[in-house]
């Protein structure tokens, strides 16, 4: 996980130990970057004024949508949320707090100071504090996909303002609603599936979307709450096929397959792109098409555009577990 984009991980051991030598709380310990912050409530801080720029607001409560308008209409721009229990996201420095087991920690923009105490005000008088952002703190967040990373800015520091045809990935701080997805059919756009955005703890949702033609961003940003971006999937760069076992040498031999395609592929054309490619044997398993094929198959199968991932077995029980 990036640094940039986490609090400072720990074992529940450390915190242990820590706690039952240090009598007086100091503060939550946060990675911040490359930096390390040690954090204490925004009463007891000697600065009760945030300044300009990128900052963390550390809160006891989610970020609502309520919330997230009034601090926009104060200038100051939400760019992601996370939400974690301590030992994983966050160290103390002190005695254990049982208020503190659960927290939101935010990177925001803002265009000019503001106090703390009217930031309380607007989270429902359950901000922690605010602290400056590291230089080194990511201004996006990074998405993994099939062995890839991309790093996705919020749409105000995107220069991209058209989403080109086909699937893309669209990601909100908030659940896609019916609203919000009749709103994209009427500019042509179809949800495919969508998910919470799990990886690195945020608190954000990704859709697998399709469109047969561009569609300018501004329109998405007027159909939808909390539009954080899109971004194109990767469906035409060749699969690489995971043949690493150091006892088995692949030559000219059959192997077992597991072909997952992307979500708006049905499973009877899945499998009819398994059979096209000459693979034999092939069978439906709820999510998965199981064959055996030849390495020229699998090749194949790795061109394939509607084919997302490849799993490949040296034995038939091995793909059964």
């Amino acid at each position: 996980m990036s640094s940039s984009s986490i609090f400072a991980e720990s074992s529940s051991s450390s915190v242990l130990k820590s706690s039952a030598s240090v009598s007086v709380f100091k503060g939550l310990i946060i990675q911040n970057g490359d930096e390390t912050t040690t954090v204490n409530r925004w009463e007891a801080d000697s600065v009760f004024i945030q300044a300009p720029g990128r900052f963390w607001l550390l809160a006891q409560e989610p970020l609502g949508e309520l919330e997230t308008e009034t601090l926009e209409g104060m200038g100051i721009y939400k760019q992601r949320c996370y939400e974690g229990y301590r030992y994983y996201l966050y160290d103390y420095e002190g005695p254990y707090q049982e208020n503190l087991s659960i927290m939101t920690l935010c990177l925001m923009k803002s265009k000019r100071s503001v106090s703390k105490s009217a930031l309380d005000e607007v989270v429902n008088y359950s901000l922690y504090n605010t602290f400056d952002a590291d230089e080194s703190v990511l201004d996006g967040i990074v998405f993994k996909n099939r062995g890839k990373e991309f790093l996705l800015k919020r749409i105000d520091d995107d220069s991209v303002s058209v989403q080109a045809a086909g699937r893309f990935w669209l990601v909100l701080d908030y659940p896609l609603d019916r609203f919000g997805a009749e709103a994209l059919e009427e500019i042509g756009v179809g949800r495919v599936t969508c998910s919470a955005l799990h990886q690195d703890q945020l608190e954000m949702t990704i859709c697998l979307m399709k469109s047969e033609m561009d569609v300018n961003k501004s329109a998405m940003v007027s159909a939808l709450n909390g539009f954080y971006n899109t971004f194109s999937v990767d469906d035409t760069t060749k699969l690489e096929v995971d043949f690493s076992d150091a006892d088995w040498v692949v030559e000219n031999e059959i192997v077992y397959a597991k072909v997952y395609c992307w979500d708006d592929v049905s499973m009877d054309a899945c499998k009819a792109i398994v059979e096209s490619c000459q693979g034999e044997n092939v069978s439906l398993d709820r999510t998965v098409v199981l064959s055996t094929a030849s390495l020229e198959a699998i090749d194949c199968l790795a061109e394939n555009r509607d084919v997302l991932d490849i799993d490949v077995f040296r034995e038939r029980y091995e793909i059964l577990d």
